[in-house]
């Protein structure tokens, strides 16, 4: 498996429609509205990490929020852009930055950080993983929030299958393989996509935390307040929780 694979723009070209659902922009907005609910407040300047194509960017712009969209894919900032020509966001309202996000540094700017649907712990070495959160905790203001959601690992040790397969309504069959390694601190994901005689494949990784290890390292990157939740209806984050949402503040 190829190291940072999230700069393979084929990656993104081969597999968007199985990563990028019209149903996942529909919960997005629902997430949304959930997010403000944590907070209990409407923050003015968001930055939102592994924006993708922008399924959570364009509602936050939509609901009056200063958003800077950042991705290291150009494809799916492209997609993004689409999106916001037949929206009705204008264009200052979302700033969008093609970069890696270890690289970007504005201290102390945003009222709200988000990483958004498993988009945390992509890097290979974990300490890449805790100087993004000391990061990010940086370019928080001094009431700001940063909130990530993932998935468990309490989650994935109960229901990960050694194989499963997705059917699309146009013929063609996702098969997903996903083994847990490196001492249960990562999952690694075999994806072959079928379509007829074409078969499209692909692997990628990311670090997996338990509530525990994941409330750990934010204290370590310096956040204060520390809460985790298991679902967007803010439900306790326990044993049976289907995600891991943890809210820090500075």
């Amino acid at each position: 498996m190829q190291d940072n694979w999230f700069f393979d723009e084929q990656l993104w070209q081969d597999f968007y429609d199985c990563m990028f659902s019209s149903t996942d922009f529909q919960r997005a907005e629902q997430q949304i509205d959930a997010l403000f609910a944590y907070l209990g407040y409407l923050p003015e300047r968001i930055l939102d990490l592994g924006c993708g194509p922008g399924r959570h960017a364009l509602p936050l712009a939509q609901r009056g929020c200063r958003v800077t969209a950042l991705d290291s894919s150009a494809l799916l900032l492209d997609k993004l852009r689409s999106a916001m020509a037949a929206s009705d966001v204008e264009a200052s309202q979302i700033e969008i930055l093609h970069q890696d996000m270890r690289t970007f540094s504005r201290p102390g700017h945003y009222d709200l950080i988000t990483s958004l649907w498993t988009s945390f712990g992509y890097f290979d070495d974990e300490q890449d993983n805790l100087e993004l959160l000391r990061q990010c905790h940086s370019n928080l203001n001094a009431e700001g929030v940063l909130l990530i959601d993932t998935v468990g690992k309490e989650y994935l040790t109960r229901n990960l299958q050694p194989v499963h397969a997705r059917d699309y309504d146009d013929g063609r069959i996702l098969i997903e393989r996903p083994v847990l390694n490196d001492n249960m601190t990562r999952v690694s994901i075999e994806w072959l996509l079928i379509n007829g005689e074409q078969v499209k494949r692909t692997e990628f990784s990311h670090a997996i935390y338990s509530g525990v290890e994941l409330a750990d390292r934010l204290h370590d990157a310096g956040f204060e307040d520390v809460v985790l939740y298991g679902d967007w209806e803010a439900g306790d984050y326990n044993i049976d929780a289907e995600r891991l949402i943890a809210v820090a503040r500075k």
